[in-house]
Order: structure tokens, then C-alpha cells, then sequence
């Protein structure tokens, strides 16, 4: 009577495990999947960076950082438009832009949003007032097109004005300044020394003023 019992409680224990492996290699496989499913999904992020040349100028960079082709790629700003109107952008902020057939995994496009100092000169004239924070709203699919994603990220270029140099003119716009700048002076001086050219002295040893008269210009 006791081996039967005992027999009897082995066998409901051993289907009790089975019945708990099996539930476990179920829900490892459900995990395990959406893992998978996870780690193969494309991530599209915004943020500045410098413009690579070095030149002052600041760029917005498109990033997919994802595991996974980011395909259908929208792009649209939402600000003021009065306030991307009072600076001198390059970047038109206005128009929703897209869609860009694909960023690969790993990969960016990064585009020229202004020089940098132009960001904390307002048309306006309100002093070094930086542009206001503006969001970057971003749309895109997976590569098979069946899943879309849609994220939001917050764009502020005041802290860049704490960066030593980088609200100055580049130095090569400086260069252009000055040698417009001794241009100008130059053309002045060739006027007027074209006009000094004409001029003829005719000074007398008993007069004491200097006596000039204009000759021929030609």
C-alpha cells in the first residue's frame, strides 16, 4: 500500500515538473523573442554637433543608433516660427522635411543648421540672446515597413555659448572681413590719389601760398 502511494505522488510530482518546464520553456521562448524582436528595432535620435570643418558652424545630426535600417525617415521642427524668423539660419525650419528613403544602422546625416554666432545675434537686436529651445519631431519605419516608430527630442543652443569660441566669427569669415575691409580702404585711397594725380603747383618764389591747379585727368 505505501510503494503504491508512493508511486502515485512520484508520478503526479513528475507531471507537475513537466507541466512547470513546460511552462518555463514557453515564457523563455516568449522572452526570448521579444529580445530578439527588441534588438533588431531601428532608433532614430537628434542632437547637434559641430560642424566638422571647424568653421563655427553648428550642425543638426539625424542618427540611427538603433540595431536595425531606419527606412521613411520624417522630419519636422516645432518652434516659434517668429523665433527661427529673428535669426539668421540656414536651415529652413518651416516645412516638414522627408521622407529620406534610409539610414542604416550606425550611420547619420547631419545638415548645417547656422553659424554659430548668428544663433545669439537676433535680428532683433536684443543683445547675445540665444534661440529659444525648439523641439525635432521624428518619424520612421523598420526596414520591412510594417512597424512605425515616432519619437520627440529637445534641442537648446544655449549651452554652446559657454563653449570659448564658439559665438565668434570662424576666423576664415574674419580674414574675408578684414580684406574686404583694406579692399575698401584701397579703392578710397586709388580715388583719391587719382584725383592728387591732375593736380599741378604752380608756386612763386614771392608768393607765400602754396598755389595748385587741376590739369588734365585723362
Amino acid at each position: 500500500m505505501k510503494v503504491e502511494l508512493l508511486i502515485n505522488i512520484s508520478t503526479i510530482l513528475s507531471g507537475l515538473s513537466t507541466v512547470v518546464i513546460a511552462f518555463l520553456t514557453v515564457f523563455l521562448w516568449r522572452e526570448n523573442r521579444l529580445l530578439r524582436k527588441a534588438g533588431s528595432e531601428p532608433k532614430v535620435v537628434a542632437y547637434f554637433e559641430p560642424h566638422p570643418d571647424g568653421t563655427g558652424g553648428l550642425n543638426i545630426a539625424f542618427a540611427n543608433v538603433g540595431t536595425g535600417s531606419a527606412r521613411d525617415v520624417y522630419i519636422q521642427f516645432k518652434g516659434e516660427e517668429s523665433d527661427f524668423a529673428n535669426y539668421n539660419l540656414i536651415l529652413d525650419c518651416t516645412e516638414k522635411r522627408g521622407p529620406l528613403t534610409l539610414i542604416p544602422q550606425g550611420e547619420k546625416i547631419s545638415v548645417l543648421f547656422a553659424i554659430g554666432y548668428r544663433l545669439f545675434e537676433p535680428k532683433s537686436g536684443n543683445g547675445k540672446k540665444p534661440l529659444p529651445p525648439f523641439s525635432v519631431a521624428l518619424e520612421w519605419r523598420n526596414l520591412d515597413g510594417k512597424k512605425v516608430f515616432r519619437d520627440e527630442y529637445k534641442l537648446d543652443v544655449s549651452p554652446y555659448g559657454s563653449l570659448p569660441g564658439f559665438v565668434n566669427k570662424p576666423y576664415l569669415l574674419q580674414i574675408v572681413n578684414s580684406i574686404d575691409g583694406v579692399s575698401n580702404s584701397v579703392s578710397r585711397l586709388n580715388k583719391d590719389v587719382t584725383g592728387l594725380a591732375s593736380v599741378i603747383e604752380a608756386n612763386k618764389l614771392e608768393e607765400p601760398r602754396v598755389q595748385k591747379h587741376k590739369g588734365n585727368s585723362g
